[in-house]
């Protein structure tokens, strides 16, 4: 979730957001966005969503059965697509959206 899911998130944002112009790497140098890596970061999240629905087809949660930090890394993950990207969930994510709306509604969730 941490590699294929968030990693991909935080690239597209780092690249695509204008408030993070010249800081698209965290740290005191100026690295400069890339668009055409924005768009790329953005085509591994669309697949990163389409890896999730499937996985989340076979089992309840990201690892198994139980809630773990694999699903508390894949929600912020799909958190900052939706926000900052503007990537919601694929309506064609349906596995994904039943997820979603289970671990978004937990306690932890809100905190």
């Amino acid at each position: 979730m941490e590699l294929e899911g968030f990693a991909a998130v935080m690239e597209a944002v780092r690249n695509a957001v204008a408030g993070l112009k010249g800081k698209a790497l965290a740290g005191p140098h100026a690295y400069e966005q890339i668009p055409e890596l924005a768009e790329r970061s953005r085509q591994r999240v669309l697949d990163f969503y389409a890896d999730l629905d499937t996985r989340l087809g076979e089992v309840s949660f990201v690892a198994g059965e139980n809630f773990s930090a694999a699903d508390i890394t894949a929600l912020v993950a799909v958190d900052f697509a939706n926000g900052a990207l503007k990537m919601g969930i694929p309506e064609q994510a349906i596995n994904v959206a039943r997820w979603y709306e289970a671990v978004s509604k937990r306690p932890s969730a809100a905190a």
